[in-house]
């Protein structure tokens, strides 16, 4: 069997989208000829833990690991911030929060550049040479963010002549969070010198989302291709009965680049004219959610007795959360890189068959599926007004109100197998060469 080493920074028990990606190829490439060799860190810093995560990884994987160190608690000791870690990088100090976070911000994008990460790259880089000496793989892919996994991956691959496929589930340079870090012009361009490189020396990017493919092949990619995220069929492989409420979900990232005000504007005055619509409304939110979202969503009073903040939930029960609500909320970054973005759970809102609400920066790739797949409706945050946003929702209600079931349509394309098959066969055209 051919043999892949898989460098990625996510892995289980991490929990988030990071890990959901590339625990899913590993999961399937072996059906496709591939025998996965997955290297990452031995002590991530990260604080969202998933232990049910480590029974989805496949037993003949093969794992290798070694310590990373991390600026984390010299960050933290030098802003006086007793936290444990800021790993978890979703939360960005938006225009408004303290001198003390902007400070923060400002530390990330400019010192740690490309990430901090970076202080990993030249033991990873030993001991992956050592390593590969004795025991030869065929291809070398990277998954980044973080992107320091692409400096990695870029300097074994010459040391080893070997073919690399560099994977982006994000942006580079046009990353949403890089307009939070305050980053000064002559560091920026340090990060751009760098994604360059990256995109220039690998034989293939493979990102998720058709928009971020052409950005990507403008920026200098030798060759771009879109595989997106997907949908595990054993995720949903099992029955539960839904909420008797009319809930509305999200479990996931809520910060300042990701607040549809219209939309609590919309259920606010929904439930004062409408009784029933008042009685039945449940708005269920988990993840990471920020301080200044709670605020806006509890400025309208009537929501708040509404509103049920979950502590953090399994990948599990993320599932069944999605299976047991009216309506699932789809929020896309506010932002010109959103108009690319397609959001892991976007697949598995389609696997749970339930309409779905979407708000995004523009029109884009999740538009598109959403509106080709018949699942639901998607609105521009800029464009879209409160009466649209109530007409739709009043539609969802009544079919919540008649039992309605929703069956999307085209799905099967978005599954992991079907994905991981188009990987392999990329990864089988890299060794053709």
């Amino acid at each position: 069997m051919k043999r892949v080493l898989i460098i990625a920074y996510y892995w289980p028990p991490s929990a988030g989208s990071g890990v959901q990606r590339w625990l899913k190829f590993t999961k399937y490439l072996p059906e496709f000829g591939w025998q996965p060799v997955v290297f990452t860190p031995d002590n991530p810093s990260f604080e969202l833990k998933d232990e049910g995560l480590l029974k989805e990884v496949p037993k003949d994987a093969e794992i290798l690991k070694i310590p990373i160190w991390e600026p984390y608690s010299l960050h933290n000791k030098i802003l006086g911030n007793k936290k444990k870690n800021e790993s978890n990088a979703g939360i960005v100090a938006s225009p408004k929060t303290g001198f003390s976070a902007k400070l923060s911000n400002w530390i990330r994008g400019n010192i740690f550049i490309p990430d901090p990460k970076i202080f990993w790259k030249k033991p990873a880089v030993k001991f992956l040479n050592r390593y590969l000496k004795q025991n030869p793989v065929d291809v070398i892919i990277s998954t980044g963010t973080p992107h320091s996994m692409h400096l990695i991956a870029k300097a074994v691959a010459k040391t080893n002549n070997l073919p690399w496929l560099a994977d982006f589930r994000d942006p580079w340079s046009k990353l949403d969070m890089l307009q939070s870090y305050s980053i000064t012009a002559s560091n920026f361009k340090k990060y751009q010198k760098l994604e360059k490189g990256v995109l220039e020396a690998a034989d293939l990017c493979v990102t998720t989302s058709r928009v971020w493919k052409d950005d990507f092949k403008k920026l200098g990619a030798k060759k771009s291709i879109c595989i997106t995220n997907g949908y595990d069929k054993s995720d949903f492989n099992f029955e539960i009965e839904p909420y008797q409420n009319f809930v509305i979900s999200h479990f996931g990232l809520l910060n300042h680049l990701r607040n549809p005000k219209e939309l609590w504007q919309a259920l606010a005055e929904l439930c004062h004219e409408n009784e029933s619509f008042s009685k039945d409304l449940k708005i269920h939110l988990g993840g990471s959610i920020s301080d200044e979202n709670i605020e806006h969503i509890k400025k309208h009073t009537i929501l708040a007795n509404h509103l049920v903040i979950f502590d953090y939930l399994s990948h599990q029960r993320v599932i069944e959360e999605y299976l047991k609500s009216s309506v699932l909320l789809l929020l896309l970054f506010n932002s010109e890189s959103g108009i690319g973005n397609i959001p892991g759970k976007l697949f598995e809102y389609l696997a749970a068959q339930k309409p779905i609400l979407a708000f995004g920066a523009g029109a884009g790739d999740t538009k598109e599926i959403i509106e080709s797949c018949r699942v639901g409706s998607y609105f521009n945050y800029k464009e879209s007004n409160v009466e649209e946003i109530k007409s739709t929702l009043l539609e969802m209600y009544k079919n919540f109100k008649k039992d309605e079931t929703y069956n999307a349509v085209e799905i099967e394309r978005y599954s992991r197998q079907s994905l991981t098959k188009d990987l392999a066969q990329e990864l089988n055209k890299l060794i053709e060469k």
